[in-house]
């Protein structure tokens, strides 16, 4: 199995941007890096993270304990910012074209579109700290702006740090060739693609024993569940339901 490091952008004493409301990049990218890693570790996959709370540690830090630690690639998380609040779009950074890097980052943007329904930035290149200076295959997600009050709303829900999480966690599993843990019971029926995007947005989830059971009747306390889901997915309210 691979071993893959996470990086959970700034924290500590460096917040990161920060939204007009407050909400703080370090914050989000820590949601969404331990959530990738509760999902990878499930799938057999081990995970080194660059920080596991609210600490500083240094870019050079971050890279000496990956190559250290000899990981077969890296995800960067951050979130974007812009000087007007109009800008708003998902994108995936490489440090250059042509490499395994960019292979990955193509399906973890893939994925993101998918999930999010934001704007697709695409793969850029950039000449970031964590992607020159690790040995392993490395990917930075910009995960939205922060400065767009409504793509802020949205990233401070459990609901959508869920939903970037799997997004990211699915680009992986397709290049690793692992099997995403996702429902048995729905490969070749005929809402299977309606299904996968409701579970990728964070709106609906499978049973404990791994079934959706697509057919069976929902009570009244699993479609409030859903819709509660899919309201704080709109940010009309605050957090997830359930």
């Amino acid at each position: 199995m691979p071993k893959i490091g996470i990086d959970p952008g700034h924290g500590g004493s460096d917040p990161g941007a920060v939204a007009a409301g407050g909400l703080q990049e370090k914050d989000v990218t820590m949601a969404v890096g331990l959530a990738l890693r509760q999902l990878l570790q499930e799938a057999g996959v081990e995970v080194v993270m660059s920080r596991t709370g609210d600490q500083d540690v240094s870019l050079a830090d971050r890279a000496g304990l990956f190559n250290r630690e000899q990981v077969d690639l890296i995800i960067s998380l951050h979130v974007n910012s812009a000087g007007t609040p109009a800008a708003s779009y998902v994108s995936t950074f490489i440090l250059a074209p042509g490499g395994q890097a960019e292979k990955i980052a193509r399906l973890i943007q893939s994925e993101l579109v998918a999930a999010t329904g934001w704007p697709d930035g695409g793969v850029r290149e950039a000449n970031f700290y964590i992607l020159r200076e690790t040995d392993a295959p490395a990917v930075l997600v910009e995960m939205g702006f922060i400065s767009n009050p409504e793509t802020a709303a949205q990233l401070a829900t459990p609901a959508v740090q869920q939903a970037l999480a799997r997004a990211i966690f699915r680009g992986l599993a397709a290049y690793l060739g692992l099997k995403p843990n996702e429902p048995r019971d729905i490969q070749g029926h005929w809402a299977e693609a309606a299904i996968r995007q409701v579970m990728a947005a964070g709106i609906m989830s499978g049973y404990p024993d791994g079934t959706f059971r697509p057919d069976q009747n929902a009570t009244r306390a699993e479609l409030a569940t859903a819709l509660a889901n899919l309201l704080a997915r709109l940010n009309l309210i605050p957090t997830r339901a359930g």
